[in-house]
């Protein structure tokens, strides 16, 4: 009795340290203390489970499961999808698949096969095409294809291309214009990434009183009452904590 007892304390805490870690709202930490048994299923079903399901590191860990049993097998269907159905749409579920798996050159080779014609400026074709760009560490072609994507759509407002395009500065060395883009997209990008990428990026160019700043205010942020936030986010919380 004595060793159950133990552990449904241990687990209990191993539950509640892991909320307060990520960033879980603090009700969570009563759930789990003072409901064992009931309170963890919650928690796990609630809490852990759609990490799972939606997070970057759950689809990679769901993939890779998927991978050690089937190496191929999402690419091969959505390769066997193009060529049967041969339109932009299976074309750049394929290019997204290559990317998973670092399959930069395919990915690109899709993607500037599916921006013919009617979809030479199409958003997701060539923000895809730029992100492949990036992964395959041609930052000056990423840099010309988010070009092309603001020519095309001047009035678009795509924070996911405006980080990727501060990233790309970034890792050209161009730091002073990458922390101006860091600076105008921090200011309405909807999550803690963008804040917390330019504090790291302070702290590169010798900036740690500003940094720290950053820094502070994404962890109110993530800390408000109230707040929801994605697994990415509490990711970025996390790494924000760290650098405080």
């Amino acid at each position: 009795m004595r060793l159950i007892g133990l552990m449904h304390l241990l687990i209990g805490i191993g539950l509640a340290t892991h909320a307060i870690k990520t960033g879980r709202p603090h009700f969570w930490i009563y759930i789990i203390m003072l409901l064992p048994g009931v309170g963890w299923l919650a928690y796990v079903l609630m809490e852990l489970l759609p990490d799972l399901a939606h997070t970057r590191r759950g689809r990679a860990v769901a993939g890779d499961i998927n991978t050690l049993i089937d190496p191929h097998g999402e690419w091969n269907r959505r390769r066997d999808e193009a060529e049967r159905t041969d339109n932009v749409d299976t074309k750049l579920a394929l290019a997204e698949e290559c990317q998973r798996k670092s399959m930069w050159a395919d990915a690109i080779a899709l993607y500037e096969a599916a921006g013919k014609g009617l979809f030479a400026d199409d958003q997701a074709v060539l923000f895809g095409l730029a992100r492949a760009h990036f992964g395959a560490g041609d930052f000056k072609a990423a840099e010309a294809t988010l070009d092309r994507l603001r020519e095309a759509h001047p009035d678009l407002t795509h924070q996911e291309a405006h980080l990727l395009y501060a990233r790309v500065l970034e890792a050209q060395g161009r730091l002073s214009e990458a922390e101006a883009e860091y600076g105008s997209l921090a200011a309405y990008y909807a999550g803690l990434e963008a804040r917390t990428r330019y504090g790291l990026l302070l702290l590169r160019t010798g900036n740690p009183g500003k940094a720290a700043s950053l820094f502070e205010s994404v962890t109110r942020a993530g800390n408000s009452r109230g707040s929801v936030l994605t697994p990415d986010d509490r990711q970025w919380l996390k790494v924000a904590k760290a650098n405080i």
